[in-house]
């Protein structure tokens, strides 16, 4: 292979664009010794990006680049819920540092944490489309899901019977007006629950925390999948290979309704996903759900 040199060029050698070998030069010289290091130069000043960090190894290395081309490394799922990570994590930066200047009566605009938080995030999406990657939920291995959309960590449902098994339905108010019903005092009293036999210890809750809930009718509606298998034709409109076998019907959110006092909000799960409320007495499923990031 030779180089971009031409004819003048050293066999075996490649050069990045602006470094060819001058003319009328014979290769051995110590023009060679200059174009090299004109090489580590070049691939130094574009360190700063991925393309040039490779490029610098290369030529750290002693490889031979061709035509300094840096090839595209495709976006992975990996890859790009790590991005996501990393963005959350800047926002919550941003978001501190913008209100610790405000206690300290000092100009502050948090929102702009947000505006660059949600900039930051749709690259990402488009990004995952046009890989025709999935780039949302990461499993976490212990009964839940992270969305790293919206920040929330789900419970994914079973069918072993336990707690979280998709068939357990629990009413919501008895008394009516009051959070007191099995929604509240079993299920979520169930994942809450840090206490010990002995009552005096604690252990962890459900997947170490214990701040589970009721989603909000808002945060509940975020799951909800039209495109999912057997959607609108019986099944569950939920993604059931990320937040588990899910029974196609209606779950109840935290949210009241406002206009009937004693009705509460649910998403409808088994038909388009559309929202209703239904008295609170009424048994109905649920899915816990805690603020994550």
């Amino acid at each position: 292979m030779e180089g971009s040199g031409g004819a003048s060029g050293v066999p075996g050698r490649a050069y990045l664009p602006g470094t060819e070998m001058p003319e009328g030069r014979a290769a051995g010289e110590s023009s060679l010794r200059e174009n090299e290091e004109t090489m580590r130069t070049s691939a130094r000043e574009r360190s700063g990006s991925r393309c040039g960090r490779t490029l610098w190894r290369a030529v750290v290395a002693g490889a031979v680049l061709v035509g300094g081309v840096c090839p595209a490394r495709a976006l992975t799922t990996p890859a790009c819920l790590a991005k996501k990570l990393d963005a959350w994590g800047k926002l919550r930066k941003c978001q501190a540092t913008e209100n610790g200047r405000a206690l300290q009566a000092r100009p502050a605009d948090p929102a702009k944490c947000q505006t660059s938080f949600d900039a930051r995030l749709a690259t990402l999406n488009a990004l995952a489309t046009t890989a025709a990657i999935p780039c949302r939920s990461q499993m976490n291995g212990d009964g839940t899901v992270t969305d790293l959309d919206t920040g929330l960590q789900w419970e994914q449902k079973t069918d072993d019977g336990s707690v979280h098994d998709e068939e357990n339905e629990f009413d919501w108010s008895p008394t009516l007006g009051r959070p007191d019903g099995t929604a509240f005092t079993t299920f979520l009293g169930t994942l809450n629950n840090a206490t010990s036999r002995d009552g005096t210890t604690s252990s962890g809750c459900f997947a170490g925390h214990c701040d589970w809930r009721l989603p909000s009718i808002v945060e509940l509606r975020t799951i909800v999948d039209l495109t999912a298998p057997g959607c609108g034709d019986g099944g569950a409109c939920i993604d059931q290979t990320v937040f588990g076998p899910t029974i196609a019907f209606f779950y109840w959110s935290a949210t009241t309704d406002a206009d009937l006092p004693v009705f509460a909000w649910g998403v409808a799960f088994g038909a388009d996903g559309g929202v209703s409320s239904a008295i609170e007495d009424a048994t109905l499923f649920v899915r816990g759900a805690r603020s994550a990031l």
